[in-house]
C-alpha cells in the first residue's frame, strides 16, 4: 500500500512506508539509517587538473596531493548538465577528501566559468597529531542560480 506520494524535480516518487523508488533506484529508510545508492568515487589527479562535472556527479572526490594544489571546477554549464540541475535552486552535495596525511598539502578549489564560490575552498590535508584540527575533508553544495551559473557553498 502506498502511504505517501510526493513530487521531486524529476517527477513522481512513490513511497510505501519506509521504502521509496526514485528513477529506478531503491531507497530504504528506518529510524536508524538512510540507505541510498552511492556509486564509485572519483579520483582527481595530483596536479592542477580540473575537478570535472563527472567527478562532482559521483558525490565523492579523492585527491592525494604531493604539494599544495589549486584546482578549478568545471564550467557551470557542464556541472548543471552532469547533475541534471533542471531548475534554478536545484542543488546537490559532494565531498572532497584530501588523502595527504602530513597536514601540509592542501587542495584549493577555484571557480570555473559561471561558478561562484562561497566559503573557505581550502581542503587541508589530514593531520593525525593529537592536537590536529584538520580531518582532510570538505563538504560542498552546488546550487543552480541560472541557466549557465551555479554557486558552490562550503557547508562543512
Amino acid at each position: 500500500m502506498v502511504k505517501s506520494v510526493f513530487s521531486d524535480r524529476k517527477g513522481l516518487v512513490q513511497s510505501s512506508g519506509a521504502d521509496t523508488v526514485v528513477e529506478n533506484k531503491f531507497y530504504s529508510r528506518n529510524s536508524a539509517l538512510d540507505v541510498f545508492h552511492q556509486g564509485a568515487e572519483a579520483t582527481t589527479a595530483d596536479s592542477t587538473a580540473v575537478v570535472t562535472a563527472a567527478n562532482i556527479a559521483t558525490g565523492i572526490i579523492k585527491c592525494t596531493p604531493t604539494a599544495d594544489r589549486s584546482k578549478a571546477t568545471d564550467t557551470a554549464a557542464n556541472i548543471i548538465s552532469a547533475l541534471s540541475l533542471d531548475k534554478n535552486n536545484d542543488a546537490a552535495d559532494f565531498s572532497l577528501i584530501n588523502l595527504a596525511t602530513d597536514g601540509e598539502q592542501n587542495v584549493t578549489l577555484t571557480g570555473g566559468t559561471g561558478v561562484t564560490l562561497v566559503g573557505k575552498m581550502v581542503v587541508h590535508a589530514q593531520d593525525a597529531a593529537d592536537n590536529a584540527v584538520s580531518n582532510g575533508v570538505g563538504r560542498f553544495r552546488v546550487r543552480r542560480t541560472g541557466a549557465a551559473a551555479v554557486t558552490i557553498y562550503r557547508i562543512a
